[in-house]
């Protein structure tokens, strides 16, 4: 049945983050792939805390080009999933006042699921489905993404006892050598891009 296949993906996700390790940035977007697929979103993130910001640190789908992306939690769905500590669904951006619809249309959605990723009841970042439609998402899908939601918070464990802008230290940086890793300076550089639409990078070959 579609319920039984749908749980054994979510045990193969289990498998394939005890093999990505200390590899946060890995699992992140592993688990972001998994969550579009299961839940057949349109897109999928996971947001990390840093400051007064929720920031896109993993991103598929209609999210992928928005990597990197910063949300005032306080104007943004997730941050009141961070804030509340629990699933939350907008079933219509448009109509609902908890979201940010200048950021929702920038990304093309229009209802999302949104769990907590939570390591001993402390939320320290959030999971999140898009969907170009409205009420595109069963009650279903919601227990669904707050089972994955454990997973990748487990694999967190030991980022979850950090401070908030330390678990996004380990996400965007190398651990052995502190400097910012490929995920990083990829966001940063299509962050620039976003910033400056017209400019055009040349690579002379030397």
């Amino acid at each position: 049945s579609d319920a039984n296949d749908r749980l054994l993906s979510v045990i193969r996700t289990q498998t394939e983050i005890a093999k990505l390790g200390l590899d946060l940035g890995g699992v992140m977007t592993l688990v972001a792939e998994r969550a579009q697929e299961l839940t057949r979103a349109d897109g999928s993130v996971v947001e990390l805390p840093e400051g007064e910001d929720m920031v896109y640190s993993a991103a598929t789908g209609i999210g992928e080009a928005h990597l990197g992306l910063r949300l005032q939690r306080k104007d943004s769905l997730s941050g009141l999933c961070m804030e509340a500590n629990e699933p939350l669904y907008c079933r219509d951006s448009e109509l609902d006042g908890r979201v940010s619809r200048d950021a929702c249309r920038l990304i093309g959605l229009r209802s999302m699921i949104v769990v907590p990723l939570r390591h001993d009841d402390h939320a320290v970042g959030v999971l999140k489905v898009l969907s170009k439609r409205p009420q595109a998402f069963p009650y279903e899908d919601l227990e669904l993404l707050a089972m994955i939601s454990e997973l990748i918070a487990a694999s967190m464990y030991h980022s979850a006892r950090l401070g908030e802008n330390e678990l996004f230290q380990q996400a965007t940086h190398d651990s052995l050598t502190g400097l910012p890793n490929r995920r990083f300076l990829g966001e940063s550089f299509k962050r620039m891009l976003r910033a400056v639409p017209h400019l055009v990078v040349v690579i002379e070959a030397v």
